[in-house]
């Protein structure tokens, strides 16, 4: 997925850090002996039995390490180690009764605290430097100092996704977002996020927040139609098309996008078509299969009838037989004991015949059941596949050199004449006789229809293989087409 990266309001928290190589060289030394010294004052005075129970002694030593961090810069820790000495400040001002918490928590909080500014300019350091940890750590830490601030929050998110701390990014984006947040980068980061853990309904959700604070962002509009897509809610997808396409002027500026809107609008409505399509054949195959073998048991049964019918025959040729020649009674009994036998085997055969008959026509009964089912999903398709049609033929009108639109359109008349052109070929020649002639003048006729939009493919890119390879096929089949005249 794409990675938000930090913009150059990092460098409003680096030019503590970075600045201060222009800073005289005393200067800074002073800066940083007087920031060592005074850490050096306020630890030991932490370490004392009455002092350290005093919250303003823990308090004087963060400012100490606030000044080491924002002013020297030496311990790139000093902001951390500022923000656990507040922490500790209050801890021990809460056993001393709390008198001081409300000043304490006004001194670590808030945008315009020191606190902030060294976390933050500290944290801008490591994520230069690609330390995306420490940097994730202090951000995070500038943002509990400051729980209605966005920037902390935006900035720990991108450092989470950047270090692969996805969990982490979710967290900062959706609070990013919880704050008011309205950057279009931070729903789209956030959505791809949750998409990539398969988690749809959320990422569909965070899309729709970005879209409310920003309704003409197409990008976004865009992704919640992938979205859509993507957890298989193709009528949303659909519906979140046309909305598009419906709130878009059909202007000079307009034109290209609009046409291409109304040719991904077309493919949207062919995917769905592709949906009815796989619920088709599977029911086509079934009834396909049950006719199949009904046709199959009745032949094997009238052949079955057919032998029986002329043993039978032969036993009465054979009995008659017997009592015209008297002398050849045991050559012929025996001829009829295995006539009867062969009559007995030919019983049991059509006995069988006569049950698969029964099971293939059981199967057939229920497959009527499926025949409704399958002409309502086909009339579906057929719907799908119409609307598709006409708004590959919108898009065209508003942009005749949309290369896409042109293609598909190609392929679907490709397609729908190879499809006429295969129930052709299963006619008998009765039926051919018929009407099959008629059919292939208008499979020919589609074809033709095919070629137009694929020559418009050819002259906007000469060099498509797919656009070549189709032209090449059409060339062969409308030769045979002539032919045929």
């Amino acid at each position: 997925m794409k990675k938000i990266i930090l913009a150059s309001v990092m460098t409003v928290f680096t030019t503590g850090v970075y600045a201060q190589g222009a800073i005289d060289a005393q200067l800074k030394e002073a800066q940083c002996k007087t920031a060592t010294d005074n850490i050096a004052k306020a630890e030991k005075a932490t370490q004392d039995p009455k002092k350290g129970v005093k919250s303003a002694t823990w308090v004087k030593l963060a400012e100490s390490q606030i000044e080491m961090a924002i002013d020297c810069g030496k311990d790139s820790s000093a902001s951390e180690k500022a923000y656990n000495t507040y922490m500790k400040a209050l801890e021990v001002d809460k056993a001393a009764g709390g008198k001081g918490v409300k000043d304490i928590e006004t001194a670590m909080s808030g945008t315009t605290s020191r606190l902030y500014t060294s976390l933050m300019q500290q944290g801008a350091g490591f994520y230069n430097s690609k330390n995306f940890k420490n940097a994730l750590k202090l951000f995070k830490l500038a943002s509990a100092t400051s729980p209605k601030d966005t920037i902390a929050t935006l900035y720990a998110g991108i450092v989470a996704q950047q270090g692969q701390e996805l969990a982490d990014a979710k967290t900062y984006f959706g609070k990013f977002i919880e704050q008011g947040g309205k950057d279009v980068a931070v729903f789209y980061g956030l959505s791809e996020l949750y998409r990539n853990d398969k988690e749809s309904a959320k990422a569909v959700e965070i899309l729709k927040k970005g879209i409310a604070v920003n309704p003409k962002d197409k990008d976004l509009q865009s992704s919640l139609i992938n979205a859509y897509l993507g957890g298989g809610m193709m009528n949303e997808a659909i519906d979140m098309m046309k909305q598009r396409v419906a709130s878009t002027p059909n202007t000079p500026e307009n034109a290209k996008n609009l046409a291409e809107d109304f040719k991904n609008l077309g493919t949207l409505y062919e995917n769905g078509a592709g949906e009815f399509e796989k619920k088709i054949r599977p029911l086509e195959s079934e009834l396909s299969v049950a006719a199949r073998e009904k046709a199959e048991a009745e032949k094997d049964l009238a052949n079955v009838e057919g032998k029986k019918a002329a043993q039978e025959d032969e036993l009465k040729r054979l009995n008659d037989r017997l009592k015209k020649e008297p002398k050849n009674a045991a050559s012929i009994k025996g001829s009829i004991a295995s006539v009867t036998q062969m009559i007995a085997s030919a019983n049991s055969e059509v006995e069988a015949a006569k049950q698969k008959i029964a099971k293939a026509t059981q199967a057939a009964q229920n497959g009527s059941k499926n025949e409704a089912e399958l002409k309502e999903l086909k009339a579906k398709e057929a719907e799908l596949k119409d609307l598709a049609v006409a708004n590959y033929k919108k898009a065209l009108e508003i942009d005749p050199a949309n290369f896409d639109a042109n293609y598909n359109l190609g392929v679907y008349y490709f397609n729908s004449a190879v499809v006429a052109k295969g129930a052709v070929d299963r006619m008998d020649m009765k039926t051919y006789n018929e009407k099959g002639k008629a059919i292939e003048e208008q499979v020919c006729a589609t074809f033709n229809q095919s070629k137009v939009y694929f020559d418009k493919c050819k002259s906007l890119k000469a060099d498509d293989q797919d656009t070549n390879a189709n032209l090449d096929n059409l060339k062969g089949v409308l030769e045979q087409c002539a032919k045929r005249k």
